[in-house]
């Protein structure tokens, strides 16, 4: 089996063990298979929306003769599967808006018994924002760096009480607790990207006060950067 990239390395290590896990959008398979393979998931569910990286998926499976511990599923999200078996459900590689459309048409994900473990590949405020607005808790997130992208892998527990985050926390979420080189890396790249939409304002004499908001949100990011970088 092909060594796990960082994303899915870093999404690999928030799977609790012993867990039941839904592999939503498998691509080939990579993360569901190590997770059996590695006996850190006693059971998984491999879904895809397209039949060809499912196939993908599958023949890594009958190669690493995994094909009694995981079953594919051929389902648009979670669609479809056992609700009362999955403890365990795993985005990775979607946008941020994509990802909230799965968890918001699949109901009973919202328990205290499903964990979830999401990668977005784009708009990780959005998704920051509507998981804190639906009851659920992100509870540690890491970063990472893969062909000089940075990505963040978010874990979050159902808790019911819903929350409305200000806009610094669905842009930095729990990566401003940690001191690590990467999510330093991922603070500064938020911030500059704050700039670049407070200068593109700044050339409307209407939008001046809201390019202001948005240079006010880049210095307190890169005043956590600088607090991070100092621990």
């Amino acid at each position: 089996m092909e060594k796990l990239d960082l994303r899915l390395a870093a999404a690999a290590e928030f799977v609790k063990e012993g867990s039941v896990a839904a592999d939503i959008g498998t691509d080939h398979g990579y993360l569901i298979c190590y997770l059996v393979n590695e006996g850190i998931c006693k059971h998984g569910f491999a879904t895809d929306i397209n039949i060809k990286p499912l196939e993908s998926a599958r023949a890594l499976i009958r190669e690493m003769d995994l094909e009694e511990e995981i079953e594919t599923v051929l389902t648009d999200g979670l669609e479809g599967l056992p609700e009362d078996e999955i403890d365990e459900v795993l985005i990775c590689g979607m946008g941020g808006e994509t990802i909230c459309g799965i968890l918001e048409k699949a109901k009973w994900v919202k328990s205290e018994k499903v964990h979830l473990v999401l990668q977005p590949m784009s708009r990780a405020d959005m998704l920051r924002r509507w998981l804190c607005e639906s009851g659920w808790n992100i509870d540690e997130e890491k970063a990472v760096e893969v062909d000089k992208h940075l990505y963040t892998v978010m874990s979050a527990c159902y808790i019911g009480g819903k929350e409305i985050p200000d806009e610094f926390y669905c842009l930095t979420g729990e990566l401003a607790g940690n001191s690590d080189e990467y999510s330093i890396k991922y603070l500064r790249w938020q911030a500059n990207i704050q700039r670049g939409i407070a200068a593109g304002l700044m050339r409307s004499e209407k939008e001046k006060a809201h390019a202001l908001i948005h240079i006010q949100l880049a210095d307190m990011i890169d005043e956590q950067a600088e607090e991070m970088e100092n621990y």
